[in-house]
């Protein structure tokens, strides 16, 4: 609610001059900031002068708990002065709103009420209203007594005011060139960074590139002679067992094993290297899970594993058909089926799918019974050139290559792998392969059904 405590009617110049003097007066009691009290008079000032003869201004104080405000209304001033059009004098709402927190400006039976509304801080001390009344009533019989002296000196206040406004301003625009010279150096050191950084970058993807051409030919390479060494393993071990003793069958299997391991490494390498080598090829195609699994059991049947681990196929149940790419997802869980019979010493090894809750997804698993893996390792298991340490006979678990490489191929499929496992209870490496495949893999192009 706002409580008049001061009217002054606008007959002459002078009463402008009382007018912003009396504002700044009230102002200053209520304690508001010389910044904030220089603001208030200017902004009441630049209303006043155009209802000088015709107007009047009344000053007010609303309290709204917890805040105070100074309530300034002027009637009396042109109509013509709040149009845009205007060929007289007229007021600048825009810049009013700059010196206080609220303007509202009406037309009133041909004539404009402008109000000024400025908050105090959250501080202020409010005198009573009649106080303040008394005061300003006071302050202003004083002023009208005299007539020159008074008006000379609220002009030189006025003019101290502004040449001290202007200082400051001049002040902030020096900082401000400051700020922007500093900016300006900044920004042409970052461009110069990028520049820098966009060389560095471009060099590495080149030293990348070649190390991968290098490696892809070493892998090629490698591979003839690998399966040459190992072919003559077996050749010895089965045409002439019965030649060997103990000792030197047992070193002849060592070769073979290690000759595998070498296979393994570089296998996946090349895969490895397939994948990162730019752009990848997804063919899509209507995939039954039922008949992908059977397929698989075929296959990873004859693969090498301990006499007391059994490999389990549990039947899908009502799993719909997926579109996605039939031999990346194969492979995938090829590989979790080849880790898992490798390090199960006793047990089974289990496979199975199911769909999601939301049908949108399939999730297929393939747990074991092994020495299973530790929380680090599991945070870790899909990092390249990591391997995994078994918790018997000191054992590495896969050559660092074959779960980063399922990880990649999941990913080009919109898919997500996971693994959970407990120390001494074996581990569980799950894929979760979207029902279609999303078709907005970056660095991915899809081939198949639309």
């Amino acid at each position: 609610m706002a409580t008049a405590v001061l009217t002054l009617a606008l007959r002459t110049q002078e009463d402008v001059l009382l007018t912003r003097r009396r504002t700044r007066d009230l102002a200053a009691l209520l304690q508001f900031t010389p910044a904030e009290q220089i603001g208030l008079s200017t902004a009441v000032w630049e209303v006043a002068r155009l209802a000088e003869r015709r107007g009047e201004v009344e000053l007010a104080v609303v309290e709204t708990p917890p805040s105070v405000a100074v309530s300034i209304t002027v009637s009396g001033v042109p109509r013509s002065a709040l149009m845009v059009t205007a060929d007289g004098p007229r007021l600048n709402l825009e810049a009013l709103r700059r010196l206080v927190d609220r303007v509202d400006a009406r037309d009133v039976n041909g004539a404009a009420v402008v109000q000024l509304i400025a908050s105090a801080g959250p501080d202020a001390w409010v005198p009573g209203v009649d106080e303040l009344e008394l005061v300003l009533a006071s302050l202003t019989r004083h002023d009208t007594g005299g007539g020159g002296p008074g008006i000379l000196d609220e002009l030189r206040q006025q003019n101290f005011e502004l040449l001290t406004t202007l200082a400051t301003l001049r002040e902030r625009e020096q900082e401000l060139r400051g700020l922007n010279d500093e900016l300006g150096d900044t920004n042409r050191a970052v461009t110069a960074l990028y520049a820098e950084l966009e060389v560095q970058a471009g060099e590495l993807r080149r030293r990348a590139e070649a190390i991968s051409r290098f490696l892809s030919s070493l892998t090629h390479e490698l591979r003839t002679p690998l399966y040459a060494v190992r072919g003559m393993t077996e050749a010895i071990l089965r045409d002439h067992e019965a030649d060997l003793s103990e000792g030197i069958r047992q070193d002849v299997e060592l070769i073979d094993g290690a000759m595998v391991e070498a296979l393994d490494l570089v296998n996946d390498s090349l895969d490895m290297a397939k994948v990162e080598a730019g752009r990848t090829i997804v063919r899509l195609s209507s995939v039954d899970v039922r008949e992908l699994l059977d397929t698989l059991r075929a296959v990873v049947t004859r693969l090498p594993a301990h006499s007391g681990v059994e490999l389990r196929f549990d039947e899908p149940g009502d799993v719909p058909v997926l579109e996605t790419d039939a031999f990346k997802l194969s492979q995938i869980l090829r590989n979790f089926i080849v880790n898992a019979l490798k390090f199960t010493e006793a047990g089974h090894v289990r496979v199975c799918a199911h769909t999601a809750p939301d049908r949108e997804t399939v999730q297929f698993d393939v747990s074991d019974t092994g020495p299973g893996l530790s929380a680090e390792d599991q945070r870790r298991a899909f990092e390249e050139f990591v391997q995994l340490s078994a918790e018997r006979h000191g054992e590495l678990r896969g050559t660092g290559l074959g779960l980063p490489l399922t990880r990649r191929l999941a990913a080009i499929l919109g898919a997500e792998v996971g693994v959970q496992s407990t120390l001494g209870r074996g581990a569980t490496f799950t894929v979760r392969v979207p029902t279609r495949h999303p078709r907005d893999v970056e660095g991915v192009d899809v081939v198949g059904p639309t």
